[in-house]
C-alpha cells in the first residue's frame, strides 16, 4: 500500500494550508491520471540508488493521500491521510527519517508496520511555488537501516526533481478555477461591510486579499508578490495560507509566526512581497495592524477627507531576521468611515502616484454603492492598468457609501 500501509496517526494540519493544498493538487490533475512515466522514471532510480523495495511519489488532497506511481500491479493508489507515514513528512520542509519504525512513537502503531513488516521509512515532502507542501517522495523497507547525510542529500535532490515534473503539470484552466474559488466573498457583519475584486493584467494574479471574522473582530490581509502569471500566484497562495493558520492573533504575532517559513519561500523563488495585515475590534473600529512595505491603504473619514496609512518597513522577504518584531500601527473607524486597501497596480487607474488612492475616495464617496465603485475600478483597470490590480473596501455602517 502506498506510504506505508493504511493506519491510525495523528494528522495535525490547519484549515487554510488543508484547502490550499487540496486546491493545488486539484490544479494539478495528476490524480485520476494513470501512473506516468515521468513519476515511475524518478522511483525506479531511487529504489536503485538506495537498494530499497519500494519508492513512491504521493500527492495529498485535504483527506485522501494518492500515490502516482506503482511498484508492483494492481497495488491501491489512494487512501485517508491518517493513515499514512506521508502525514508525517509533509509537517516540516525537511526530510523525516524514521531508521526503525517499531522505535519510533510516531510509527509504531500505523498498521503497515504490523501488517506489511515494514521498518524503514525516509521522505522528503514535495512542496510547490508558494510554499504549500502537496506530498511527497518516499522510500520504504523490510528491514531497519541507517541514512546518512549524504543520503538524505540524494533523496532531497531526487525530491526536488519530481516538484520540477509535478509543476509541469499544472493545468491553466484548473488554476483559474482555484483562484475563483479562494477569493473571499463580501461580508456584512455587525455594521461593517467588506467586500473586493482584483483585475490580473494577465491570466493570473500576484496579489491575493482575504478576510475572516469572528465573534470579536475581522482580519483582513492585501498582499502583492513581486511578478505576475504562475510564479506569483502560487507564491500569493502559500502566503495567504500562512496567515489563515494564525487569523485570531493580533496582526504583529501573526505575521511574526509565519514570516519566517513564507521568507525561504521567496528566497528560493527569488521574490518578495508586501503586505498589509490587519485585524478589526467589531466593539470599537479600532483596526490594529502591519505594513509590510505596503503603504497602499487610504482611511476615509465620514467627516471629509483621508489620510494614507503608510509603511516604514521593508516588504516581507527583504527584511533582515535579526531585525526583530515587526512595529504594529492602529487606525479608528467611526461609523461612516472606510479603509481602501490597493495593491500598486490601482495606480494605473490614475496619474501613477499616491494621489491615485485620493481620487479613488472620491470615487467612493461620489458612487452609489461599494459593488457600483468596484465596478468602476474594474472597467478602468482593463483599460489603463498594466499590472494586477486589487481594491479592497472595509467600511462601517452609517455612511451613503456603506450601502448595497
Amino acid at each position: 500500500m502506498i506510504d506505508g500501509e493504511l493506519g491510525q496517526g495523528a494528522w495535525m494540519d490547519f484549515d487554510g494550508a488543508r484547502a490550499a493544498r487540496a486546491a493545488l493538487v486539484a490544479a494539478l490533475d495528476v490524480v485520476v491520471a494513470a501512473p506516468s512515466e515521468r513519476f515511475q522514471r524518478i522511483v525506479r532510480i531511487a529504489r536503485e540508488l538506495f537498494n530499497v523495495p519500494f519508492s513512491y511519489v504521493n500527492v495529498l488532497d485535504d483527506t485522501l493521500l494518492h500515490t502516482l506511481t506503482q511498484n508492483v500491479p494492481n497495488e491501491p493508489t489512494s487512501g485517508p491521510i491518517e493513515w499514512s507515514f506521508c502525514q508525517l513528512t509533509i509537517e516540516q520542509a525537511e526530510p523525516t527519517i524514521v531508521p526503525d519504525t517499531l522505535l519510533d512513537p510516531r510509527t509504531a502503531e500505523l498498521p503497515g508496520v504490523s501488517h506489511r513488516g515494514i521498518r524503514f521509512y525516509a521522505g522528503v515532502p514535495l512542496t510547490m511555488p508558494g510554499g504549500i507542501r502537496i506530498g511527497s517522495l518516499c522510500l520504504i523497507d523490510t528491514e531497519p537501516r541507517e541514512f546518512t547525510l549524504q543520503d538524505e542529500a540524494a533523496l532531497m535532490d531526487l525530491g526536488r526533481w519530481a516538484e520540477v515534473v509535478l509543476a509541469h503539470g499544472l493545468q491553466q484552466d484548473r488554476l483559474l478555477e482555484v483562484v475563483a474559488a479562494l477569493t473571499p466573498q463580501p461580508l456584512d457583519a455587525a455594521g461593517y461591510r467588506i467586500t473586493g475584486l482584483s483585475v490580473p493584467y494577465g491570466d493570473l494574479s500576484g496579489d491575493v486579499y482575504d478576510w475572516t471574522a469572528d465573534e470579536t473582530g475581522i482580519t483582513v490581509s492585501l498582499a502583492d508578490i513581486m511578478g505576475k502569471e504562475q510564479p506569483a500566484a502560487l507564491l500569493a497562495a502559500g502566503l495567504r495560507a500562512a496567515l489563515r493558520q494564525h487569523d485570531r492573533l493580533e496582526p504583529v504575532d501573526a505575521v511574526a509566526a509565519m514570516e519566517p517559513r513564507i521568507c525561504e519561500d521567496l528566497l528560493r523563488a527569488s521574490a518578495f512581497g508586501t503586505l498589509f495585515h490587519g485585524r478589526l475590534d467589531r466593539a470599537n473600529g479600532r483596526v490594529e495592524y502591519v505594513d509590510a512595505g505596503h503603504g497602499l491603504v487610504l482611511h476615509l473619514r465620514a467627516s471629509g477627507g483621508g489620510g494614507v496609512l503608510r509603511s516604514h518597513d521593508l516588504p516581507i522577504g527583504l527584511r533582515p531576521p535579526e531585525s526583530g518584531p515587526r512595529r504594529g500601527s492602529s487606525v479608528v473607524l467611526e461609523p461612516g468611515d472606510a479603509l481602501i486597501l490597493t495593491s500598486d497596480g490601482a495606480l494605473d487607474l490614475g496619474d501613477g502616484t499616491i494621489d491615485t488612492l485620493a481620487d479613488l475616495g472620491e470615487t467612493l464617496r461620489r458612487a452609489s454603492s461599494i459593488e457600483a465603485f468596484l465596478e468602476t475600478v474594474r472597467l478602468r483597470a482593463a483599460e489603463r492598468a498594466e499590472d494586477d490590480v486589487t481594491v479592497v473596501v472595509l467600511a462601517r455602517a452609517d455612511s451613503p457609501m456603506n450601502s448595497a
